[in-house]
């Protein structure tokens, strides 16, 4: 059992999102490891994306599953490929299903 954050950071879906991921986050708030995107190259893309990474210790199991579930279907994928990468560095959330993120942290709000 993973031990729980101090401080936790949420992406707000948007209606993109919550088209996509709606039915895994219906309160269309997903956690993530910071409130500050980072840049990834996803797929076959040249270019760099900003991404959020779903923080996958505070997804429940049938969160995580769903999520796998989405990609293998989508792209064809090995799932247990999808499910260690996953596991290893987290879920990259595209920045354009995303409005906003949120934080309990008060360092940002100093």
């Amino acid at each position: 059992m993973t031990e729980k954050r101090r401080f936790r950071h949420w992406a707000y879906l948007n209606e993109k999102g919550k088209k996509l991921y709606g039915k895994i986050f219906p309160d269309g708030h997903v956690p993530v490891l910071s409130v500050v995107p980072q840049m990834a190259k996803l797929g076959e893309s040249e270019t760099p994306e900003r991404v959020y990474i779903v923080y996958v210790e505070e997804l429940s199991e049938e969160q995580f599953n769903a999520i796998v579930d989405l990609i293998v279907e989508k792209f064809k994928a090995a799932r247990c490929a999808v499910e260690a990468e996953f596991r290893k560095n987290g879920i990259p959330l595209r920045e354009k299903f995303v409005s906003g993120a949120g934080t309990n942290h008060p360092g940002f709000f100093v």
